[in-house]
């Protein structure tokens, strides 16, 4: 039940709060793609901390932040690219979902592990 929260955070993110400027903007100039990033991650650490513990929810939200954008800055090139090829446009938009969902779920199944690592790290 976690994770389906953690899915309806990302559509809110990454569909419902992204403007149009936002979607078109971020695959050309960083700034659109950074007001993406930090509007999605306001959007995930609302959600998140009301899943998970404090240091848990810290963890998951800075991570998939980095990873979201990370995913973006590719995906957003090539959505720009194609975007008046509408096969290959939604082909790439599906990939860049299954990237962002894939890296959600791996992400909350090992969580735990990878803040102790962290933590270890430091």
């Amino acid at each position: 039940m976690i994770f389906s929260w953690i899915l309806l955070a990302h559509w809110m993110g990454d569909f419902a709060f992204q403007t149009s400027k936002m979607a078109m903007g971020k695959g050309k100039k960083i700034k659109w793609l950074f007001i993406h990033v930090i509007v999605y991650t306001i959007i995930l650490t609302i959600f998140s901390l009301f899943l998970f513990p404090i240091k848990t929810a810290i963890g998951y939200i800075l991570i998939n932040c980095i990873l979201h954008g990370f995913t973006d800055f590719f995906t957003s090139k090539l959505t720009i690219q194609y975007r008046d090829t509408p096969r290959i446009f939604f082909t790439i938009l599906g990939l860049d979902q299954l990237i962002h969902s894939v890296t959600l779920y791996i992400t909350y199944l090992h969580i735990d592990s990878l803040i102790q690592y962290w933590m270890d790290s430091f």
